[in-house]
């Protein structure tokens, strides 16, 4: 799953299909429980529309989201990004519209490597959690 997003990541173009859906319902499952026992928070890149000059307007957040009344938790989540939005999480990162897919897997390299200097900043990189976000970091850079 890692390799195969790794690579779209870094193909010209994302191949929106049935299996990146499958991987990216993979990674929200394992960034879900990374999140959980690390306890980091991160506010990553921007995944807005870019041809519209608008990527700052949602990011991806690793953070304690309140889903809605009856759901909270750590995870990964596309976040509304603007000042006043106080990074609600908007979307998971497998239910995003097409386009914005694209833009998102695009981001994860920047986002794990990100993501991975805040985990070596709360001094939880020689965990087992901390160490596997190094290597989704080393996987996707």
């Amino acid at each position: 799953m890692i390799e195969f997003l790794a690579a779209q990541a870094h193909a010209d173009r994302v191949r929106v299909s049935g299996e990146l859906d499958e991987a990216l319902h993979a990674l929200d499952a394992e960034m879900s429980e990374l999140a959980d026992v690390l306890q980091v928070e991160y506010v990553g890149p921007g995944v807005g529309m870019q041809d519209m000059g608008a990527e700052h307007v949602f990011r991806l957040a690793v953070r304690h989201h309140v889903w809605d009344v009856d759901k909270a938790g750590w995870g990964l989540k596309v976040c509304d990004g603007l000042p006043n939005g106080g990074l609600r999480a908007m979307w998971p990162i497998y239910g995003v519209a097409r386009l914005r897919k694209q833009q998102l897997v695009q981001a994860l390299p920047h986002f794990f490597s990100g993501l991975a200097d805040a985990v070596r900043e709360a001094g939880k990189d020689e965990t087992p959690a901390g160490r596997r976000v190094l290597s989704l970091a080393a996987a996707f850079a």
